[in-house]
């Protein structure tokens, strides 16, 4: 019952946020349009000139539709009336020779009434023939006249109808037949007026949309979408990526890799000892022992103290980018010589006193090393490998011989011993470790933590009898997100050098 109420709780409870965002989006857009009218009408201007440019697009392939019916209806009458003129030159082709024949007849039988016969059929006792032969040739040489009139006229629509140079329209206008498809011409014209006053107000709109409050209005019109894809992208893409690498890629190292082992055989027999972590720390130092320490840390002091650029000038980049410069260096004598170092701008920071001698080498990171007591070396070790490339790192620095060292750590510092058996730690607590120890890395046991940013995904795991420094906390760093963006690199780019 307890699960189906939290889970009837989660869903609820996403549910009612994925709400209360839609609500307060859609607040927010109608207080933006409330306090910035420009904005309101330039998202009206651009959802008219969406509507405006859907309506010209449907205008123009009205009209182009228009145009195509007409010109293919203009030639069909064309063809048939090319046809028809064909037919009726032709025929009154056919005519006119029979009629030219006709004629020659009616001439030749009117030529051959003499004059004496035409006086004697003048008679009125005899019936004029002759009158009536001329005036049959003259009736036939006007039927004539008509019909080759008729043909001339029809053989000149035809070749209008079939001169190529000619469109349609044109050849229909000439022959005079154009008046067959004047409303179809009405509503082309009526369609271009119409398409005109759409482009028009299409080319105002664009004017005001080309604006600078329309401009943002078309972009964000334009690219909102991709920009949902890319940050949905960057939503789902870390938990995949972290899948990934937790179910696949960690087991693949895990099994791979090799452990490695700083020191050599020769340092079996150094000695470490620490003391309990303080907020403050007391160091109390014998004739001519010397006390290295960042200038910042060192409070009240007994005995000489001068300054010192830098720790070691045999590694003086080392000692540099660890922070071990500007130092105050503090030497014992014959009276009491002591020194007590605290944190300055911490105060959840704990010190802890490291005595080692004839150590083949502490692998400290630097930036914890707040003092540094004697003079050990500063060496380094390169690794590389898969390992390398699970934890970013390639180089190791250590600090070896005889001496001691004050490390800070925040929340507390700790060391523990693996007794012989294996401890894991996760990499951004891990201050430091015995060289002489077994180093491996493995996949962190927390997969929903490690998922939701909590843990890191690689924890480094100890094999050995000697001990490994941690703190119980690490610092947030910086909370601007320029700053931390420089920090998070600056930070890996130690961490890959060791420190």
């Amino acid at each position: 019952m307890r699960l189906v109420s939290a889970v009837l709780g989660f869903a609820l409870r996403k549910a009612g946020s994925l709400l209360a965002v839609v609500l307060a989006l859609f607040v927010g857009l109608l207080l933006v349009q409330a306090a910035v009218p420009a904005i309101k009408d330039a998202v009206i201007d651009r959802d008219r000139l969406r509507q405006v440019a859907e309506e010209r697009a449907a205008l123009e392939d009205e009209l182009t539709r228009l145009r195509a019916d007409l010109a293919e209806a203009q030639r069909e009458e064309v063809a048939s009336r090319l046809e028809s003129i064909d037919a009726e030159v032709e025929a009154l082709g056919e005519r006119v020779s029979a009629k030219r024949s006709e004629v020659a007849e009616k001439v030749t039988e009117s030529e051959e009434c003499g004059r004496l016969r035409s006086i004697v059929e003048n008679l009125p006792v005899v019936p004029n023939t002759c009158d009536l032969k001329e005036r049959a040739a003259e009736s036939a040489q006007e039927s004539l006249e008509t019909l080759e009139s008729s043909l001339a006229e029809a053989e000149t629509a035809a070749s209008v109808m079939g001169d190529p140079d000619l469109t349609p329209q044109q050849k229909l206008e000439q022959v005079g037949a154009d008046a067959t498809f004047a409303s179809s011409a009405r509503e082309i014209d009526a369609a271009e007026s119409e398409l005109a006053q759409k482009q028009a107000e299409e080319r105002s709109l664009e004017q005001t949309q080309g604006s600078g409050i329309g401009w943002v209005v078309d972009q964000w019109a334009r690219s909102w979408r991709w920009l949902a894809v890319v940050a949905l992208l960057v939503l789902l893409l870390p938990p995949v990526v972290r899948t990934i690498a937790y179910f696949v890629l960690m087991p693949l190292v895990h099994r791979v890799h090799r452990r490695i082992r700083l020191a050599g055989q020769e340092g079996e027999a150094g000695e470490v000892r620490t003391s309990p972590a303080e907020r403050t720390l007391t160091v109390e130092l014998g004739p001519s022992e010397l006390l290295s320490a960042r200038s910042e840390h060192v409070r009240p002091v007994q005995g000489r103290v001068r300054s010192h650029l830098l720790y070691d000038w045999s590694s003086p980049f080392i000692s540099f980018a660890a922070g071990l410069h500007g130092l105050s260096r503090v030497t014992g004598d014959e009276r009491v010589t002591a020194a007590t170092l605290s944190t300055p701008d911490d105060p959840d920071s704990y010190l802890m006193r490291i005595d080692f001698t004839d150590h083949p080498g502490l692998v400290m990171r630097p930036r914890h090393v707040v003092g540094v007591i004697g003079t050990p070396r500063l060496e380094t070790r390169w690794r590389w490998g898969i390992q390398a490339f699970a934890t970013w790192q390639v180089r190791y620095i250590l600090f070896a011989g005889t001496g001691s060292l004050v490390v800070q750590g925040h929340g507390a510092v700790e060391a523990t011993n693996p007794r012989g058996g294996t401890t894991r730690m996760e990499q951004h607590l891990l201050m430091g470790f015995d060289s002489r120890l077994h180093v491996g890395v493995d996949r962190t046991e927390v997969f929903w933590p490690y998922l939701w940013g909590r843990t890191p995904l690689v924890d480094d795991e100890f094999t050995g009898s000697h001990p490994l420094f941690w703190q119980k906390a690490s610092s947030e760093g910086a909370r601007n997100p320029l700053a931390r963006a420089f920090d998070a690199f600056f930070s890996a780019f130690g961490k890959l050098l060791g420190f």
